[in-house]
């Protein structure tokens, strides 16, 4: 879907940290929960330049910018809406200095000269999570949630192309394409290091996981406590409201 801003129901979101806001499509795909956690879980080390594939409308970009090590944040997404509107984004909080977006497909990161190969420190990804023969496909959605314009297998190489020896990847996914990220991940010499499933809330399976590999790294790998979404009173967890900055 190729749109641009002025074609969407543009919305102005606060996003509740550090005072930003944030540009959405009220009729198309918004961030959610994910996408937090995934910036939450990659940037809790220490990183100057990061690169985010399948941007979106930035979201990802804007919170890893608000850590005090971040020098330079990017993000890379296909369709002209949300790009746009991550664009302004940036110009609206004036951290256009720090966050930059282009509207590249990650598919060409080995071909396209403007990718800037073994360069940055971490790469995120919230790719599509449905392969695409799973079903119906929103078309206001579609590019988002199912791989139509990229596969795990894009971003994992996308990310191996970016990173330097030593750069973190980090991505999250639905527990059922675990197994296709990890064998990929060290296909392409990003040995998987870290995992962390997320479930709604305790004795309820796994619905995510976040996974952090490392461009070159040593075998071993380390699984982290469950993250529950909801305590038993149905209200965020603690964890959850500090993620979201309200604690």
């Amino acid at each position: 879907m190729k749109e641009s801003a002025d074609k969407m129901a543009v919305r102005l979101d606060d996003l509740c940290i550090n005072g930003y806001k944030i540009y959405q499509d009220d009729c198309g795909f918004r961030f959610g929960t994910d996408a937090v956690l995934l910036a939450w879980f990659a940037g809790n080390k220490k990183f100057a330049k990061a690169a985010d594939l399948c941007a979106g409308n930035g979201v990802i970009s804007v919170i890893l910018s608000t850590h005090n090590c971040c020098k330079e944040a990017r993000g890379y997404e296909i369709d002209e809406g949300p790009f746009n509107l991550s664009k302004m984004t940036a110009e609206y909080n004036k951290i256009t200095d720090k966050v930059s977006f282009y509207l590249r497909d990650i598919r060409n990161t080995e071909t396209d000269g403007t990718f800037p190969s073994a360069y940055f420190d971490l790469v995120t990804a919230n790719p599509p999570y449905m392969t695409e023969n799973s079903g119906l496909v929103s078309e206001a959605r579609g590019t988002a949630r199912t791989e139509l314009t990229c596969t795990v297998n894009d971003v994992v190489n996308a990310a191996n192309v970016l990173l330097k020896n030593g750069g973190r990847f980090c991505m999250i996914n639905k527990p059922d394409r675990l197994t296709d990220a990890m064998c990929i991940m060290r296909e392409k010499k990003i040995e998987p290091k870290r995992l962390m499933f997320v479930s709604a809330r305790n004795g309820k399976k796994p619905e995510l996981f976040l996974i952090e590999g490392i461009k070159q790294g040593k075998p071993g790998l380390y699984c982290e406590p469950t993250l529950e979404i909801y305590g038993s009173d149905g209200a965020y967890t603690e964890t959850l409201n500090k993620i979201y900055g309200r604690i």
